[in-house]
């Protein structure tokens, strides 16, 4: 792996069929054309009806549109947001395109042992060797497009359920080895080894045990820990049923749930590109991008909740958008279903509730376009009963602990201040060989020192939070350059780093005799392909993004028209936006961003196919046959 400085690399609309409103939540379907273009093979039928994959029946068009779609003055007001959303999301995807293609990520390693650490170097093409350093990126970045391109081409064996079987089954089985090889029996990242700690008191004491005795500090604390922090009452109970069930073994276990759950959100973002793309050759783009997020699985050597929490999530997505191209007790049916995984997924991740409230905003611009509201509705419903869930392992941890009361918890608003203040402590920053600092938005201890000294009061907090970002937002309006560089360094730091801390993460685990991976070794086989994949995922980050940007412009100039409306690209669009939105407040961390960068791969892979589709009309006589 390339060292510099100390640092290491890681880097015709058819149609219109008018028919009566049938009954349930929609009306019946009309067929419109999607972004994309039919694949062969893909016929209309009837009066330009699609044939629905099951039983024949006059199915939804590709965005999911109903009679009276955009009619009306709530029809097109809807249309209207609909396009300022998805313009939005265009603005906020060229935001990070220009970090991405900017600058890169290397993470720093300790002088003591040499492992890696969560400090970073940003370096950029401006910078003295920015060529040598950012140029191999680029030329990955061709090498995925033209793989790409030849699937979308000639790809006709990743067609069809088998080859979507094929992927799930594949990326589990590239899991479970890293899992084996890995072997962990110990953690050494913050919250899963003081966790873990809590659970073998637990287990050798009981659970009781852990909420007595002389009170130490908050990070060896169980009754601090979890009044600060509620939501690691889900972790402790994996960690502490898997432990009284697996003993030693009990990290790997939670590593092979983990690695589940991610194949699920391959399945997930597989039928979400079939929602958003609807003709074979850009599904087969999707596989192939999905196939190459390296992050997401080695993600799930985390223990914690990340990886869970996002395959869930994108579960959840995946039958919402199901939800909203379907019609009267199917789209009730796929809107209740969704209830399960985002339950789940916010009992392991409290941060996921960021997908729900850009499927609601998604959900309310459909409301207005088909001028109903019932998709809102279910959507709120299970949204709400998923929160009120969510909060059911800290109340079965209170009850276990024996009457110990719980203060309030470290609020909102008091770890939001968090993200617009120079952090201390443990995440330093240089940017091109220039003096380390804290990272902007970094982690400090600030907002538990705010927390404690409120006596655990929740208004006290927010009261102090307040007057905080007041002087942050003056200062920033006092001092423009200062505003500027905070949030250019911060965005690099969540953003362009292409691993998105998914190596660092691994490299927490220790085996039984207590020794890490060390990505960083390029002595080793593990450093040296970990140096290639970096530069391959530089490569990948940037086309992901071009393409994902490509998808938002053109979807927001053609939403509307001829009745152009893709549900599932706006849904998607959505998640974006609110995660790139909320993380540019919140605290900084590359680890954050990852799940919203997987969102935005089915709309990576309709901004492909759209410009595959317009080199092939250049040249139509090199036309690939599908």
């Amino acid at each position: 792996m390339r060292r510099s400085a100390g640092a290491v690399t890681l880097r015709h609309a058819a149609p219109s069929l008018r028919e009566r409103p049938a009954a349930g939540w929609v009306a019946h379907p009309r067929v419109e054309q999607n972004v994309g273009e039919r694949g062969a093979g893909e016929q209309d039928g009837p009066a330009g009806l699609v044939a629905h994959p099951r039983d024949g029946r006059a199915g939804l068009g590709a965005g999911g549109e109903l009679p009276g779609d955009g009619e009306g003055r709530m029809g097109r007001a809807g249309d209207v947001l609909a396009g300022l959303g998805l313009g939005l999301t265009a603005v906020t995807l060229g935001i990070v395109l220009a970090a991405v293609a900017f600058s890169t990520v290397w993470l720093m390693v300790g002088a003591d042992d040499g492992n890696l650490t969560q400090s970073m170097s940003i370096r950029t093409w401006v910078a003295p060797g920015g060529v040598a350093n950012l140029g191999p990126g680029l030329v990955w970045a061709l090498f995925v497009v033209a793989l790409c391109r030849l699937a979308w081409g000639r790809g006709r064996a990743l067609d069809g359920p088998r080859a979507r079987r094929a992927l799930v089954a594949g990326t589990f089985v590239v899991q479970v080895v890293i899992i084996l090889a890995l072997q962990a029996r110990d953690t050494y990242w913050g919250d899963s080894w003081m966790v873990s700690d809590f659970v073998r008191a637990a287990v050798d004491g009981g659970i009781p045990s852990i909420f007595r005795g002389p009170y130490r500090t908050l990070f060896y604390d169980a009754r601090l820990y979890f009044s600060c922090y509620p939501f690691q009452a889900t972790l402790f109970w994996m960690m502490y049923g898997l432990r009284l069930v697996f003993g030693d073994a009990s990290f790997m276990v939670y590593q092979l749930i983990s690695a589940a759950a991610t194949s699920l959100g391959v399945w997930a973002l597989l039928d979400l590109a079939r929602l958003c793309c609807r003709d074979a050759r850009g599904q087969r783009v999707a596989w192939v991008l999905v196939a190459l997020c390296a992050p997401m699985y080695l993600l799930s050597m985390f223990l914690y909740g990340n990886a869970m929490g996002c395959g869930l999530a994108l579960a959840f997505l995946a039958l919402q958008a199901r939800a909203m191209s379907a019609g009267g007790r199917e789209a009730a049916a796929w809107c209740a279903a969704s209830l399960a995984p985002l339950a789940a997924a916010l009992c392991v991740k409290a941060t996921f509730v960021l997908f729900a409230i850009g499927a609601l905003l998604a959900w309310f611009v459909l409301a207005l376009v088909r001028r109903r509201g019932w998709g809102l509705v279910g959507c709120v419903a299970v949204v709400a009963v998923a929160h009120a869930l969510s909060g059911l392992p800290f109340d079965a941890l209170a009850t276990a602990s024996g009457g110990y009361e719980f203060g309030g918890s470290l609020t909102t608003l008091n770890h939001l201040e968090l993200g617009l203040r120079m952090g201390a402590g443990e995440f330093y920053v240089s940017v091109d060989d220039g003096p380390y600092e804290y990272a902007p938005g970094g982690w400090s201890n600030h907002s538990n020192a705010v927390w404690l000294a409120s006596g655990e009061n929740a208004d006290v907090q927010n009261e102090v939070a307040t007057h905080e970002l007041a002087a942050d937002v003056l200062a920033f309006a006092k001092h423009p350059g200062y505003a500027m560089r905070f949030f250019a360094v911060k965005l690099a730091t969540e953003w362009a780093d292409p691993t998105y801390q998914s190596l660092y993460y691994l490299s927490m685990c220790g085996n039984a005799a207590g020794v890490r991976v060390n990505p960083a070794d390029t002595s080793t086989p593990l450093g040296a392909a970990s140096s290639v994949l970096i530069d391959v995922l530089d490569g990948y980050q940037t086309v992901t993004f071009a393409a994902a940007l490509g998808a938002a412009v053109l979807t927001c100039r053609r939403w509307g028209r001829g009745g152009v409306r893709n549900a599932a690209v706006l849904l998607l669009a959505a998640v974006f936006f609110t995660g790139f939105g909320c993380y540019l407040l919140w605290e900084a961390k590359a680890v954050y961003v990852l799940p919203f960068a997987i969102v935005a791969l089915p709309l990576s892979s309709v901004g492909l196919s759209a410009l595959f589709r317009y080199t092939e009309g250049l040249f139509p006589h090199r036309r690939d046959t599908c």
